[in-house]
C-alpha cells in the first residue's frame, strides 16, 4: 500500500511540471515578435500572377528576396515587428518588378510553426499603369505591399515558408486597382 501511495504521489508530482509547461506553450499561441531579435535573409521562387485575389491572367516565375532587420526597441509596443526591404523580380512575358519595404510580424502558432505578416509600401517598374493588357492596371507607381506566410523553423537559424504577397494602390490613385500577386516558397537564414 505504501508503494502504491508513493507511486501515485510521484505521478501527480510529475504531472504538475508537464501541465505548467503545456500551459506556457498555450500562452505563446499567436504571440508576436518571436523572431524580433534576429536579422534574416529570405530567398524564394513564386508563381507570377497567382494569389488569393489574383485573376491568374499571366504566367511566369518571380524571384523573391528579402532582408529583415532585428526589431528596434521602440517598436515593442506594437508587437516588435522587424523592418524589412525586399524585391519581386519577374521572369515572364511583359514582366513587372517590385521593390518594397515595411514592417514584418512573426506570430508563434504551435511547435516550430509560425504565421508571418507584412505591411509596407512598394514601387513598381510597370510602364503603363492604366493598361491591363500588358499586365494589370496598377493605377500608380507607388503601391501598398502586403505579405503573408506560414513558416516552419528548421532549427534555430533556418526557416521554410509558404509565402504570398500582394501589391495594390488601395484605391488611392485613379480608377484602376487590379493589384498584383505572387505565391510560392522561400527559405530564410537568421543571424
Amino acid at each position: 500500500m505504501q508503494n502504491h501511495s508513493l507511486i501515485c504521489a510521484f505521478l501527480i508530482g510529475a504531472a504538475f511540471p508537464i501541465q505548467a509547461h503545456s500551459e506556457e506553450k498555450d500562452l505563446r499561441f499567436l504571440q508576436p515578435g518571436i523572431h524580433a531579435d534576429w536579422r534574416e535573409v529570405r530567398l524564394g521562387v513564386m508563381a507570377y500572377d497567382r494569389g488569393f485575389f489574383s485573376t491568374d491572367d499571366f504566367s511566369g516565375i518571380v524571384i523573391n528576396g528579402e532582408f529583415a532587420f532585428s526589431s528596434p526597441d521602440f517598436l515593442s509596443s506594437i508587437g516588435s515587428p522587424r523592418p524589412y526591404i525586399g524585391f519581386d523580380a519577374a521572369i515572364a512575358d511583359d514582366p513587372i518588378h517590385f521593390v518594397y519595404a515595411g514592417l514584418n510580424w512573426d506570430f508563434h502558432l504551435i511547435g516550430s510553426l509560425y504565421l508571418s505578416t507584412s505591411l509596407g509600401g512598394a514601387i513598381t517598374t510597370a510602364e503603363n499603369l492604366d493598361d491591363p493588357t500588358t499586365y494589370k492596371a496598377l493605377g500608380c507607381r507607388t503601391l501598398f505591399h502586403l505579405g503573408a506566410a506560414i513558416g516552419y523553423d528548421v532549427g534555430e537559424r533556418w526557416t521554410v515558408q509558404a509565402y504570398t504577397d500582394h501589391f495594390s494602390n488601395g484605391g488611392l490613385c485613379g480608377d484602376d486597382n487590379n493589384g498584383a500577386e505572387a505565391t510560392g516558397v522561400r527559405i530564410g537564414y537568421r543571424f
